[in-house]
């Protein structure tokens, strides 16, 4: 068995994924090589560097670059990481095992003996200098590892640096990188060998028998392509020996390579030699037994040792047991051939590697093999015994690679298996899909207990991801009543999905019930200890707790990744809950990381309020940072996305998000304009009856209210949010409070009133401030921070009020979140009006902030003049003002007027 480096956890029961050494340490030098001291010594010394961007095309000396690199950053001190990536790290799971295991290396983990479930969070609270290599990362394109590793770059501290070398060049946002002056690239023009260098590597595998003028033409028939000039000078006939055959130019396209690969390295070997290079050639990794399996005629050991000793593209790889790979490009040259000339031992190699790892008890690659091998009832049998526990384990993605690739015809036979394939396509695809996928089965009709019992859970899931809930309570209310079935899996998931489903209709003491049921029949399955957490969390965070929420969900993400295999989609659910009480928390960096990384997921499955809560985020954090363009497009992608999805709801929601921010810009109009669009009479009246959570401090009629507040008559929306008020305080929506108490406190100072602006933010504020809350104040916009300044000088000025240190902290930090707030006169000073203004009053000083005259302000309002001047003074006197451009002032910082 390989040596292998355990994926450790300290939130729970631990399970060992088992990383191949290989993957965690640099490949080993050849005898011969050039030292890049030029290029080592650039990204060694370079300061404020980020992310080190090796790219260029196969065979151009990445590799060794960083392997180089690796040794240099080891004599200075800096911790090295490596992990070499392949397609398989496309799961998020397996790639973030790999980051786990190296992680694991790490000084401050060797330490304490392991390190925290949030690998991520782990690596960018480093304390200490550390370098981590990714190389062969053109292997990865799934979104979710690339939305991963973009977080990394930006949570990395002073002096941690990550190096990637792709043959691709690969979607890192390296743009903005590289505006901070945060990424070092090199790439295929750095990477090509200068002439000096190529005759150094000649002379050192040489000596002095090579004339410079054949160096000379062979650098510039390459082009200073470093793996051909290592051919060509592994390939060189002994000294005195002709030199024409290299010198001939062959080495301009792919073709060349292979005909080099060809002529004179694979038929130079003996034909024994011949076949195992062949038959090995479709395996990642050669171990003694399994190409003995593969080549039993053959002394695998000593072919190996042979081929390792002439270097004839095979790297050692370090470990407790012997294993080697093949370099990538001689691979891929082999696989060719073997296709090519010999197809028909094709399909039984596979079938004999697959054999192999089965009896290795390795059943992951034995299905691939059997895969490739196209012996799908092979595959099958393979996969039934095994099929729930990956489900538990949440493997989702894996799953669905399978069942892609074995036609449906094949799953006639394993019913069972054609409803985990529904399943996996339910948390890869969607529910849309998945429904397409379930009505073609045949598993609804199913007599197999099993598949019922699956199929039972996954109807009412299916109409609730799709934002069905009226018909998920229907589907789910049957199919709670035909519990319990024979698999206690299934029923776990099904309490948890209509626990959900109880939280959205308001029924929360029997969704409470379902997540505790759920707990105690599923025991520590990954799947359903994330779930019951989310769901539970959604219920705190509804009820205004948001401290237990952050908990739960924070639990919910490491409960999956406990055993490192990530429930994809289910990591979105959760991820994209604590990304909202994140941001809420003012902590952006934290949101946007997590944001970019289960955004993707969501966005594939097709969560509805995950969707938007994601993308509202990312508009929000952008439209605080400035970057207006941005966030309206983050806007424009979830409307598109929530049409595709067939979602009008969050169709909704984009289009209110879009009509706030219009209107803290002071877009009245266009805010009205996009307020009207938004109008959904049949959404209205949903939501009276359900408590969505991408809705619950966002909807309609609220923000119909808050257009008002700001750019209407303020005095009638304070009777509306009375009613809306004692509402969510009867229904325990706490988290609704808070908003509605908000806005209450913008419309009492809109409407005159700025001593009950204070006293209602007063209320609003310390409950906020026992929770953490901050965005939900802040987010109003700066009027409502001026509220939340006055607050504030009241509360220095109060010295019973002063002993409450917390709370005084708390406010300056919220004072922050607004950002920079106008400087108010002394005039605002005083913290009441000695009256508040009158409705009339207001309406005739904001008629005088608009340039009207008197006479024609008399003629707007039907009144006489003189009835104009005797406002006008009264105005004067409850602002303490001593002249209308003062009052008008006063009136502005007070936010009664606009």
């Amino acid at each position: 068995m390989q040596k292998i480096s355990h994926s450790i956890s300290t939130s729970g029961p631990v399970r060992a994924v088992a990383v191949p050494q290989a993957k965690l340490t640099p490949p080993a030098p050849p005898e011969v090589q050039v030292l890049r001291a030029g290029l080592v010594e650039r990204l060694v010394r370079t300061r404020g560097i980020r992310l080190v961007l090796i790219s260029g095309a196969a065979g151009f000396g990445k590799t060794t670059l960083m392997s180089q690199l690796f040794a240099r950053f080891l004599q200075e001190g800096i911790e090295p990481l490596w992990l070499t990536l392949e397609g398989s790290d496309n799961d998020t799971s397996r790639f973030e095992a790999g980051l786990n295991a190296v992680s694991s290396r790490l000084p401050q983990a060797r330490e304490g003996g392991g390190i925290a479930f949030n690998v991520l969070e782990h690596l960018t609270q480093q304390t200490e200098p550390f370098a981590l290599f990714l190389d062969d990362f053109e292997s990865i394109d799934e979104n979710a590892v690339l939305g991963l590793v973009r977080s990394l770059i930006d949570g990395l501290r002073s002096g941690c640096r990550l190096v990637i070398g792709s043959r691709r060049f690969p979607d890192l946002a390296v743009a903005k990188l590289r505006a901070r002056g945060q990424v070092l690239e090199v790439d295929a023009e750095m990477l090509r060998f200068t002439l000096e260098e190529t005759t150094e590597l000649f002379q050192k595998q040489h000596g002095g028998v090579v004339s410079s003028s054949f160096v000379r033409k062979l650098h510039l028939d390459t082009e200073g392509w470093v793996t051909a000039l290592w051919l060509a000078s592994r390939s060189m006939p002994p000294a005195g020996g002709p030199l024409e055959d290299l010198n001939n130019g062959r080495f301009a396209s792919n073709r060349a390579i292979a005909d080099f690969l060809t002529d004179d390295v694979f038929n130079r070997q003996p034909g024994p030699v011949q076949t195992f290079l062949l038959r090995s050639s479709i395996l990642r990794h050669l171990e003694l037994g399994l190409c003995q399996a593969l080549v039993p005629q053959c002394n695998v050991a000593a072919v190996l040792a042979d081929l390792e000793r002439q270097n004839v593209f095979l790297v050692s790889l370090p470990g407790e047991v012997p294993s080697w790979r093949y370099h990538r490009l001689f691979s891929e040259f082999l696989r060719a051939r073997l296709i090519r000339e010999r197809p028909e031992d094709v399909v039984r190699l596979h079938l004999l590697a697959s054999a192999w790892y089965e009896s290795e008890g390795r059943i992951v690659p034995a299905i691939d093999h059997a895969i490739e091998a196209g012996d799908f009832p092979v595959a099958l049998s393979l996969l039934a015994p095994v099929a729930q526990s990956l489900l538990e384990e949440g493997r989702m993605r894996l799953l669905a690679r399978w069942f892609d690739a074995i036609p449906f015809e094949a799953t006639e036979l394993h019913p069972s298996l054609r409803v985990v394939a529904v399943w996996s396509t339910l948390f890869t695809r969607g529910p849309l899909a998945a429904t397409k996928q379930l009505d073609g089965s045949g598993c609804r009709n199913s007599s197999d207990p099993q598949v019922q019992a699956y199929v039972n859970s996954l109807v009412p899931i299916l109409f609730s991801m799709q934002d069905r809930y009226d018909e998920a309570v229907v589907a789910g209310l049957a199919s709670l009543d035909r519990l319990p079935t024979q698999n206690a899996f299934a029923d776990g998931v099904l309490r948890n999905a209509m626990a959900h489903v109880f939280t959205v209709m308001g029924e929360n003491a029997r969704a409470q019930n379902l997540i505790d049921e759920a707990r105690r029949i599923t025991g520590a399955s990954a799947f359903s200890r994330m779930y019951a957490e989310s769901v539970e969390g959604m219920l705190d965070l509804q009820a205004g707790r948001m401290r237990l929420a952050t908990a739960r969900f924070r639990a919910a993400i490491g409960s999956t990744r406990q055993f490192r295999h990530n429930y994809a989609s289910g990591n979105a659910w959760a991820g994209l809950l604590y990304a909202s009480v994140l941001y809420e928390a003012n902590d952006f960096e934290s949101a946007e990381r997590l944001v970019d990384v289960y955004l993707p997921m969501a966005s594939d499955v097709g969560l509805p309020g995950h969707m938007s809560a994601g993308y509202i985020i990312r508009a929000r954090i952008a439209f605080s940072r400035g970057d207006v363009d941005r966030s309206f497009e983050a806007l424009t992608d979830l409307e598109y996305l929530a049409h595709h999805r067939q979602l009008p709801r969050i169709v909704t929601n984009a289009k209110l998000e879009r009509a706030r921010l219009l209107l803290l810009q002071g877009h009245a109009q266009a805010a009205k304009e996009e307020l009207d669009r938004a109008d959904d009479p049949a959404l209205e009246s949903r939501l009276q009856r359900q408590r969505l959570p991408a809705s619950e401090i966002d909807y309609p009629a609220l923000s119909r209210v808050r257009w008002n507040l700001h750019f209407g008559d303020a005095q009638p929306c304070v009777a509306w949010l009375d009613k809306e008020l004692a509402q969510a305080i009867e229904q325990n929506r706490h988290r609704r409070v808070l908003r509605l108490r908000v806005l209450h406190s913008l419309a009492m100072a809109r409407s005159g009133d700025p001593t009950g602006a204070v006293k209602s933010m007063a209320t609003a504020v310390r409950v906020a401030a026992q929770e953490g809350f901050v965005r939900v104040i802040a987010d109003e916009g700066p009027e409502v921070g001026q509220i939340v300044r006055r607050l504030h000088a009241m509360q220095e000025q109060m010295p019973v009020n002063r002993s409450d240190p917390g709370l005084m902290q708390y406010i300056d930090r919220l004072l922050g979140a607004f950002g920079p707030l106008p400087k108010e006169s002394a005039a605002t000073d005083v913290l009441a009006l000695a009256e508040p203004l009158t409705r009339k009053e207001i309406q005739v000083l904001q008629l005088t902030a608009d340039g009207y005259s008197n006479a024609a302000m008399a003629e707007k309002l039907a009144s006489s003049d003189s009835t104009v001047r005797t406002h006008l003074r009264s105005i004067n006197t409850k602002l303490g003002a001593h002249s209308r451009a003062e009052a008008v002032v006063i009136g502005r910082r007070f936010g009664v007027i606009r």
